[in-house]
């Protein structure tokens, strides 16, 4: 029991780990104005995986990189809207 508490304190630190980066990518992308559809994509995917773990705390993250995405690419914005 207490080396699976152990393991997922670690998992915990690697994720909180994660989002850090992820929210620095989020705004660097953003404040960089940076149109890289794959590098935007890849960054809302990376995100969709978090969901899980944080639930509506990371949406926000999500939602901003997506409206930034709208006026690059509405109709693949519009898809990544529906999953979340």
């Amino acid at each position: 029991m207490k080396k699976s508490v152990k393991e997922i304190k670690k998992l915990k630190v690697l994720l909180d780990n994660k989002l850090v980066i992820l929210k620095d990518k989020v705004d660097y992308i953003i404040s960089n104005k940076i149109s890289d559809k794959k590098k935007i994509e890849l960054t809302l995917d990376n995100i969709l995986d978090l969901v899980y773990w944080y639930g509506e705390n990371i949406k926000e993250l999500y939602y901003s990189l997506l409206e930034y995405y709208k006026d690059i690419d509405l109709k693949k914005a519009d898809d990544y809207e529906s999953f979340i």
